[in-house]
């Protein structure tokens, strides 16, 4: 709708134009206007118009502008595109003088200005970066200048204030927009600012992992060059106030952070930013490099292990205390990260296994460096520990985690770099020491979710405490997967080769040159063996097997797993002097049961070997039995041993020994009995007794042997023997019968009296097998310990002849 007055004039080539009043509406706009024009046929004419709107909308302002040979090309295309919504109340316009000097930079040819009010306005005032919402503003063109001074509006949520727009020279030949404001909000708007503006190429590479919470200021200044909006100038700063920042997922979180954010369009900078992080207060500084367009930034603090989360397996963390000093340095090129840790661990104490054991006033220096590659695909992790160890660890990207594919761990490391395998885990060098014990109770339970790559081992320790047991001089060489691993070892209680297959319960075969049982770790606290039910398939040959100092022969182990049991199949050890063989069951990791046999072709060569040397000379035995015991094999219990025993023995000698190095063999000796009382034995058992035969029978009941049957011939007597002996005790009770054979030097002292008497006497030796022995026969109780047995001689009262009877 238009309505109001208007005239006109011609006067030859004048042409004058006089509104005393014009009103207009359209959906676009509403409004008053009054004014004059006169146009001399010379230049664009003259006007001295005013006008007052009562409302517009800056949608349609491409229509209204004044065409760009007037306000410049780029300018009028600028205010077209940058102005996408509005509501204008309140604009006036004021445009006097000869239009050819418009917009009248000088105030003496005239004068051009608008004013508005814009209300819910939309201002994009450069594509790509996060336009102005709810825009509150005055709206200002004032001869070749324009101005939005903003109360208030929102930038991707955020409030924002001051916001100041301007144009300074509308008909410039490279007109500039200046834009300036600040904001208050969420830290999280921030980081979203910067990747949705074309600073992420910039300072958005550094923030594009990170998330924070909390609030803080921004202030942001932008100088855009209209012919030219790639040379975009950019100033800014973000002020954190006690913001919670993480820089990359799974990383500890920097609390109550403060301190400085500044960005240009090329660079970025952190002033004097402070935090808490792992624990300890943290200092942050660095940005941009100079001429290298890199990012530069370090923090020191210190920092807890306790506090490290998934920079260390908990496994490792709940071993450490205290804290240290640290530098981390970050650079930031071509999009990647590329990180740096120091430390010297002054300060924290690792309880740790050695030979990562640690006091806290000790240094170790520490050095992490984690480089990317191939846009993030590949990446490169990298750590020393003083000269204790190295390690470097190659992964790569699979969807979205990034896995080990290469790694290496090198202990006591030269000062040349790592020597990764082609594939898989090396760990190789050498140590002092070896806990390996203490480092299967570190990761005990946690091995369950640990990928299984291949490892290969070529290690040297002076020491190594595995299973309780300490090998010294260790050299191994190496290597398993998943299904099983193989390796060498040379140590001084065992050398050979080793192979275990997971299939199944598990098998290891063990093929060795030498074995001996190690010692006990000192110091080490008794652990319950392994139960019967976990233990893996055994098949163990050694061609020299020691305990305990003992040189035993060739040893043959075969076990398997049998439901809850452990089945033995085949103990065996032999030597030059005796064959031993033995099959049995561990009862559900409770009990043992062996059935065994003894052959020993020189039973006093083979009693030597086992420790007991000069006790019997020669002689073969066989000794054989089951016994169970409520324990592991290993190591028997006495106090719960209880089965069955068979011995016999032939052609040997007795020496003559002390009882406490003898044990049960003392008690066959019998050369306790002349020390004891006064009887004319000495010459029969003092000096070693021979012997022809021994044949004895025992039953075993928890630890205590009930001999059933006991019978020794030989030259000089004949023995026998009953009672019980508590083998847990070391103790005796028992009655000893020694019946000499006075034989051949009976009936020839006989014989010098007699003559025809000793006829007799030989012949009845021979047919009433030893009737003068029977006649001096004696029998004793024996009783006490066994390192000091007490005997007493039992009186028997003959049965009375015929002759006192009557």
């Amino acid at each position: 709708m238009l309505a109001g007055e208007l005239a006109w004039k011609r006067d030859g080539a004048r042409l004058s134009i006089d509104v005393p009043s014009l009103t207009f509406t359209n959906a676009d706009l509403s409004g008053n206007a009054f004014g004059s024009y006169v146009y001399d046929a010379e230049g664009p004419g003259k006007i001295d118009l005013s006008a007052v709107l009562s409302r517009a909308d800056a949608k349609s302002l491409p229509h209204y502008l004044p065409l760009g040979a007037v306000m410049g090309d780029k300018t009028r295309d600028w205010l077209v595109k940058a102005i996408l919504a509005g509501e204008a109340t309140k604009v006036e316009l004021r445009l006097k003088g000869d239009l050819r000097a418009f917009p009248f930079v000088d105030p003496v040819k005239g004068d051009f200005s608008v004013t508005a009010r814009v209300r819910n306005g939309m201002l994009e005032y450069v594509p790509g970066w996060p336009r102005i919402d709810d825009i509150d503003a005055e709206l200002s063109f004032q001869r070749n200048r324009m101005d939005i001074a903003g109360k208030s509006g929102t930038i991707l949520g955020a409030a924002v204030h001051d916001v100041k727009v301007s144009i300074p020279d509308l008909r410039s030949r490279a007109p500039r927009v200046l834009a300036s404001g600040q904001a208050h909000g969420a830290s999280a708007r921030f980081l979203q600012f910067l990747q949705a503006s074309p600073l992420r190429a910039s300072a958005g590479r550094f923030t594009e992992a990170m998330s924070a919470s909390g609030d803080g200021k921004l202030r942001l200044e932008l100088e855009l060059p209209l012919t030219d909006l790639r040379a975009t100038k950019v100033a800014g700063e973000y002020q954190l106030a006690g913001d919670e920042v993480t820089f990359a997922r799974g990383l500890p979180p920097l609390t109550q952070a403060q301190g400085t954010v500044a960005f240009t369009e090329s660079t970025l900078a952190l002033r004097d930013v402070r935090a808490r992080a792992f624990g300890g207060p943290v200092a942050i500084g660095g940005g941009t490099r100079r001429g290298t367009g890199a990012m530069e930034f370090s923090a020191r603090g210190e920092a807890q292990p306790a506090e490290l989360g998934p920079l260390l397996d908990d496994s490792l963390r709940r071993f450490l205390s205290g804290s240290a000093p640290y530098v981390v340095t970050v650079t930031l090129r071509e999009g990647l990260q590329r990180v740096s840790v120091e430390s010297q661990l002054r300060g924290v104490a690792a309880a740790l296994p050695a030979p990562f054991a640690k006091a806290a006033a000790d240094a170790l220096p520490l050095r992490v460096d984690f480089v990317p590659s191939d846009a993030g695909a590949r990446d490169r992790i990298v750590v020393w520990l003083g000269r204790l160890a190295a390690g470097d660890v190659r992964r790569e990207r699979v969807g979205d985690t990034m896995q080990v594919q290469r790694a290496a761990l090198s202990l006591s490391p030269p000062a040349h770099a790592v020597r990764l395998p082609e594939k898989g885990v090396l760990i190789y060098g050498s140590a002092a020491a070896l806990d390996l014990d203490g480092w299967r109770r570190v990761f005990a339970g946690g091995g369950s979710g640990r990928s299984m790559l291949p490892v290969s081992v070529e290690l040297k320790a002076a020491r190594v405490d595995l299973l309780g047991k300490r090998l010294q001089n260790v050299a191994v060489r190496g290597s398993g997967e998943a299904a099983g691993w193989s390796a060498v070892v040379d140590a001084d209680e065992l050398a050979g080769q080793l192979s275990y297959s997971a299939e199944g319960a598990g098998r290891l075969m063990a093929r060795l040159l030498h074995f001996s049982i190690p010692p006990v770790t000192p110091g080490s606290m008794a652990s319950a063996p392994t139960p019967a039910s976990e233990l893996p398939a055994l098949d163990v040959a050694a061609d020299s097997f020691n305990l305990r100092g003992k040189d035993l022969g060739r040893l043959e182990l075969v076990g398997v797993p049998d439901g809850a049991d452990w089945r033995i199949d085949k103990l065996a050890l032999s030597s030059d002097d005796a064959t031993l063989e033995a099959k049995g069951r561990w009862r559900a990791g409770q009990a043992t049961d062996f059935d065994f046999s003894l052959h020993a072709t020189d039973a006093g060569k083979f009693l030597a070997r086992v420790g007991y040397p000069d006790m019997v000379l020669g002689g073969k035995a066989e000794l054989a039995g089951s016994l169970t015991w409520a324990a592991e094999p290993s190591r028997i219990d006495y106090p719960s041993l209880t089965g069955e025993l068979k011995l016999t023995a032939e052609d040997g000698q007795f020496l003559e020994i002390d009882p406490g190095l003898g044990k049960l063999i003392s008690l066959m000796n019998l050369q306790a009995l002349p020390r004891r009382i006064a009887l004319d034995f000495r010459d029969v058992f003092s000096k070693g007794f021979r012997f022809d035969r021994i044949d004895a029978v025992s039953a075993v009941d928890h630890g205590v042997m009930d001999i059933r049957r006991f019978r020794m011939r030989g030259p000089a007597a004949e023995v026998a023997m009953s009672g019980r002996v508590d083998v847990a005790q070391e103790t005796q009770m028992l009655k000893v019968r020694v019946v000499p054979s006075l034989g051949g030097s009976a009936s020839t002292a006989v014989a010098i009296v007699n003559p025809v008497a000793g006829v007799a006497a030989a012949l009845a030796q021979q047919v009433l097998k030893n009737p003068l022995g029977q006649l001096f026969a004696h029998e004793f109780d024996v009783s006490g310990s066994w390192t000091d047995p007490k005997v007493a001689k039992i009186i028997v009262v003959p049965p009375p002849t015929e002759a006192a009877t009557q």
